[in-house]
């Protein structure tokens, strides 16, 4: 591990760091969290290095069951030739023009299917752009929006009988459709959590210090590593996994239109308190807000805002609260009663 980092490629390729994203445990996620707080003009650096290791973990894909057969009867096939050319002035035998040609042709047919099979089979990754949300449509017809720097993984098609197993990191929405089958619908984060659905709309938010789900509508069960058991949420419930297993789980009950508000670039909140607005612009924006008066964080207030600007946001809750808002750095903003 290193002070600082010149890039987010950098990052990703130190050892243990990429062993912290793959295989987390309390002992390593605390040296990076304390890494963290010591270097917070990285958080955006380990987010990227995040998904670039994700993206590194691509699950292996199987080859055709008669795949082997087929290439040891070419390769038996090129042995009944020479092993080096031979200096003979006569023309080889037909029979043997014809062997050789035959090897050639299975060759390039292999080549060929392989090609095909390789392209048609690889998994797809999709990555939103920093400056806003995507919506992708995923092979059953259920739809993702990504938020701004978040990336997906997932086969270009499910069977029947398969498991639809999406690979997320960052934040994102899905609203997934229900099969005839019942068949299940799996999302899983580099943090091991396993969130599984049948028919339902909720928000998945990946983090480096905690992973946060919200269910809009429908049933969702929560697969935790560090849990002996599964939990069942229901819709309006926001539960938080910490990153590190020593801290607790936390789960509420919470207006879910404020936390996807961001699919449409709003901020919406409905008798919110100001610590709850806080958290949001700390979870989603990467906001530091330090209220110097712990009180004012239960005062409550109700605003939308057709456009997602914090600075709009702020400057709201300080005229509505009788509260000054003032900027210590970028986005460490602290806030406190006018005197």
């Amino acid at each position: 591990m290193e002070n600082e980092y010149s890039s987010a490629e950098a990052l990703a390729a130190d050892p243990t760091f990429i062993e912290w994203v793959q295989h987390p445990t309390p002992a390593n996620t605390a040296v990076w969290e304390q890494w963290l707080a010591q270097h917070p003009d990285q958080s955006a650096t380990l987010h990227l290095a995040r998904q670039l290791v994700t993206m590194w973990q691509l699950s292996p894909v199987a080859p055709p069951a008669d795949a082997q057969a087929t290439v040891w009867a070419a390769i038996q096939v090129q042995k009944n030739g020479p092993a080096y050319p031979v200096r003979h002035q006569r023309p080889a035998p037909a029979r043997r023009r014809r062997v050789s040609t035959m090897a050639m042709v299975v060759g390039a047919l292999l080549l060929l299917a392989g090609t095909v099979w390789y392209w048609q089979t690889r998994p797809v990754v999709e990555y939103a752009s920093a400056d806003e949300p995507r919506t992708l449509t995923l092979p059953d017809g259920s739809t993702i929006v990504l938020n701004t720097g978040a990336s997906v993984r997932f086969p270009r098609h499910w069977s029947a009988d398969e498991v639809r197993t999406v690979w997320l990191t960052g934040k994102a929405q899905f609203s997934v459709t229900h099969q005839s089958n019942n068949q299940r619908f799996i999302v899983q984060t580099p943090d091991q959590l396993r969130v599984e659905v049948l028919g339902t709309v909720f928000t998945v938010d990946e983090q480096a210090r905690q992973t946060r789900v919200v269910l809009n509508s429908g049933r969702v069960r929560l697969h935790i590593a560090s849990q002996s058991g599964p939990i069942n949420m229901v819709p309006g419930e926001l539960v938080d996994i910490p990153a590190n297993s020593k801290q607790a789980i936390v789960r509420r009950r919470v207006e879910p239109a404020v936390y996807s508000a961001w699919t449409t670039q709003q901020f919406i909140f409905d008798n919110a308190t100001l610590g709850e607005m806080a958290d949001l612009l700390t979870q989603d924006l990467g906001y530091r807000i330090e209220f110097t008066d712990a009180t004012v964080r239960n005062r409550r207030m109700t605003i939308h805002l057709p456009t997602r600007d914090p600075d709009i946001l702020l400057a709201a809750i300080a005229e509505a609260n009788d509260l000054t808002v003032s900027t210590v750095t970028t986005k460490h903003i602290r806030i406190s009663p006018k005197p």
